[in-house]
């Protein structure tokens, strides 16, 4: 008796082919988590690097300095005071890693 080989159906291949048509939807939707991810460490950094700035910027110190200090080493704010009381508003431009831009995110924080 001799051993056949097992049929191969038509179905073959067609898990790879899979595989690889959602490969490209993954890699956009990882892309895009680690984006968002991005977004939310920006917005809470620069909220706490605000409320630095103020408070800095009403003991007389500088608000740049105190928003530096404050901000992870990736991040850089634009710092602009306003108003007759010790007001801060501190711009900071989100990371990219996806080619879609999110903008920059603003904190205005005005201390008594």
């Amino acid at each position: 008796m001799s051993a056949r080989p097992p049929a191969r159906s038509a179905e073959s291949g067609q898990a790879s082919l899979e595989v690889v048509a959602l490969l490209p939807v993954v890699l956009l939707v990882g892309m895009l988590v680690l984006q968002a991810g991005a977004a939310l460490w920006t917005i809470s950094s620069t909220t706490e690097a605000a409320r630095s700035a103020a408070r800095a910027y009403s003991l007389g110190r500088d608000p740049q300095a105190a928003a530096d200090a404050s901000l992870p080493g990736g991040l850089h704010a634009e710092v602009s005071t306003f108003g007759p009381g010790h007001g801060v508003q501190l711009t900071v431009k989100i990371p990219t890693i996806t080619p879609i831009s999110f903008g920059s995110v603003v904190r205005r924080v005005e201390m008594p």
